[in-house]
């Protein structure tokens, strides 16, 4: 029994991409060796670095037997003959097809080469029983041999086995292994808050980028001036997550503290990284703290009019067009609710402003948000704060849900008007596609009536949408819209019973 060992090392791979593709190899090559009654360990692991992306397979036969299929004469008694082929020979026949079936959300072709791969393919070290397999993918001859340093791109060493290569470059600090990466990682972590008494969030997204873009991971505890925390925290947190891949910390009772963690990739003996890392998070606070302190004083009312010249979206008018029909939407959803007309037109009215602002320019995530800090700031009712805040809410089956009134109607009446919008203009989706989220926006709808157990008559909402837009000059077929969007709808509704493992009954709108 022997063992398959690769490695295809580039330049260094965005950590989204690693992670692709190594799932898709390890589909490919599953799918190999199945096609091809090659016995092989299911459990094989593939793992990545930023440069390195590899493969190892054991206990691979050296050999397989395949049924002659030559077809003789009439005598169906003849026994069946056999014949032996050498697994190393089909390995190097149909890796290069395995590599090129690869696929890349983001490729790069570079020079003259006609090669797509993720980043820049320099070299390709593989081994089978001990023994390179010789294969042209592309341009590039594969070998026994690979770089040992990915920032010289020099030193080039053999390896014969997977054994051997794992403990070399575990002795330059290079942990191949991008679970045990993340093992050390936050086990470091762990070890540093339970002796300050912090906590972490557990952000996964965001610990699994921070693993694929490390391969020798040093943990360093920074901090930033406490002046900062006067800055609403999600524009913090925001920072430091999004801009920079550091992890914000907070105390017991779940406020940011000005403590942070950076996962580095080189040792910090003298404190070096640290410092660099601290002044540049200054840097990106100070931006913050300046764009916070200019956008929360600029009256939110005086600038609704200014909606008029951001587009919402081609042939469903502009931010400002939406934003009048929300108003109708909402105040009819209030008399169902119980809550206050005046309120509820209020949010509709201003949640869309804080798209103008710097802070949303520069976090586009922060949307609603912002925005519901700026109108605290300025003295609007907690109520309106809140629902403005949370008018994005929910995004779909796992995110947070609003609960109050205000913030459930005016999701609902923004939610609504885009799904009526989309239908309007024909842009429902079409089989497995969904460029803009459209199902999902649907869910988030479900969500809001059914887990919060409102009552609303939807059809007619549908209905009095579609007269929103008619007001505006739309020429929608308002019957149409209605079976078609309400018949998406119940769709949508009987997967999330579904998904809920809740038993289905006559299910209308």
């Amino acid at each position: 029994m022997s063992e398959l060992f690769v490695e295809l090392f580039s330049e260094e791979i965005p950590a989204k991409l690693q992670i692709n593709a190594r799932n898709e190899l390890r589909k490919n090559i599953k799918n190999f060796f199945i096609d091809n009654q090659i016995k092989f360990n299911e459990n094989f692991n593939v793992y990545s670095t930023p440069n390195r992306l590899v493969l190892h397979i054991d206990k691979i036969p050296n050999e397989i037997k395949l049924n002659s299929e030559e077809i003789r004469g009439p005598n169906v008694n003849a026994p069946e003959e056999t014949r032996k082929i050498k697994v190393s020979d089909l390995l190097e026949k149909n890796l290069s097809e395995i590599l090129t079936k690869i696929t890349w959300n983001k490729s790069m072709k570079w020079a003259n080469y006609d090669l797509y791969w993720g980043r820049p393919l320099k070299s390709i070290l593989a081994i089978f029983n001990k023994k390179p397999l010789n294969f042209v993918f592309n341009h590039i001859n594969s070998s026994n041999k690979t770089f040992t340093d990915k920032s010289l791109e020099e030193g080039l060493k053999i390896f014969n086995d997977f054994k051997s290569y794992i403990k070399f470059f575990k002795q330059k600090g290079v942990l191949i292994d991008q679970d045990l990466r993340k093992k050390i990682i936050q086990n470091k972590i762990n070890e540093i808050i339970n002796k300050k008494n912090l906590k972490v969030e557990q952000n996964e997204r965001l610990i699994d980028e921070i693993v694929n873009i490390v391969e020798k991971p040093a943990v360093i505890i920074c901090d930033f001036d406490k002046k900062f925390l006067n800055v609403p925290s999600e524009i913090l947190i925001t920072t430091m997550q999004s801009h920079q891949k550091y992890l914000p910390t907070f105390d017991k009772k779940n406020n940011l503290t000005n403590n942070f963690f950076v996962v580095s990739d080189i040792k910090d003996n003298k404190g070096f990284v640290k410092l660099g890392n601290e002044r540049v998070i200054e840097a990106r606070l100070s931006d913050a703290e300046f764009f916070w302190e200019k956008n929360k004083t600029q009256n939110l009312v005086k600038q609704v009019d200014k909606l008029k010249n951001i587009n919402y979206f081609k042939g469903l008018g502009s931010y400002f067009d939406k934003i009048q029909r929300m108003r109708k939407l909402s105040s009819l959803i209030s008399d169902d609710f119980l809550i206050s007309k005046d309120k509820i037109e209020i949010a509709s009215s201003i949640c869309k402003v804080d798209l103008m602002s710097d802070l949303v320019g520069e976090f586009p995530e922060l949307q609603g948000i912002v925005g519901g800090h700026f109108a605290k700031f300025q003295g609007f009712d907690k109520e309106v704060c809140l629902a403005v805040s949370e008018q994005y809410l929910p995004n779909g089956m796992e995110s947070k849900l609003p609960k109050k009134m205000y913030s459930v109607a005016l999701s609902l009446s923004d939610k609504l008007d885009s799904l009526v919008g989309f239908f309007g203009i024909n842009l429902k989706p079409t089989s497995s596609k969904d460029p803009y989220a459209i199902r999902r926006m649907a869910i988030s709808l479900i969500r809001l009536i059914i887990e919060n157990e409102t009552k609303i008559k939807l059809k007619d909402l549908i209905v009095y949408s579609c007269s929103a837009y008619r007001d505006q000059g739309y020429d929608f077929d308002t019957k149409k819209i209605q079976n078609e969007l309400s018949d998406f709808i119940i769709e949508r509704l009987k997967n999330y019973l579904k998904e809920k493992k809740i038993r289905q009954r006559n299910l209308y709108v």
